[in-house]
């Protein structure tokens, strides 16, 4: 495994000065492109997407899995972005905490909505990437607590 980064340096790459850093966004097609050429690079052999809502759970394998679970997400939205609001690092954890906002197919409406992801690094690689539509849910999984100020734990937003 010569030349991995460490889960600490892997967590710095990706969560700092780049395209998922606080008051970046990104657009639907870039998403896909960006973080599949990152689970590429950095991926567990075992790596998994995880879609998660209050009803289900869907898991879809490998790095390509992540590009199907986006496509699929974002099929009724003529256009569609997030904008990072945080990054928090827990542990081997990191936490995104986006907006998304998307119009719409036949809609001239634009809609903003909170989300968030987890993702699981595990020895310098991306063990897992789950994403919820809520917040409290994805601080939660990532053994963070949901009422407490988010300027509490590491954050990359707030560091000097």
């Amino acid at each position: 495994m010569a030349g991995r980064l460490s889960t600490d340096e892997l967590a710095q790459m990706i969560s700092e000065g780049g395209p998922f850093s606080p008051g970046s966004a990104v657009d639907d097609e870039q998403i896909i492109q960006l973080v599949t050429g990152l689970l590429r690079a950095n991926a567990h052999p075992d790596y998994v997407t995880v879609m998660v809502s209050e009803s289900v759970m869907r898991d879809y394998p490998g790095p390509e899995g992540f590009g199907e679970a986006w496509s699929d997400w974002m099929s009724p939205y003529e256009s569609f972005r997030l904008e990072f609001d945080e990054v928090i690092q827990a542990d081997d954890k990191l936490v995104f905490l986006v907006r998304q906002i998307a119009k719409p197919r036949d809609s001239a409406v634009e809609f903003e909505a909170p989300g968030a992801s987890v993702w699981s690094l595990e020895d310098g690689e991306i063990r897992q990437a789950a994403f919820y539509l809520d917040r409290s849910a994805a601080l939660k999984a990532a053994g963070l607590d949901p009422d407490r100020p988010s300027s509490d734990y590491y954050s990359s937003a707030s560091r000097p």
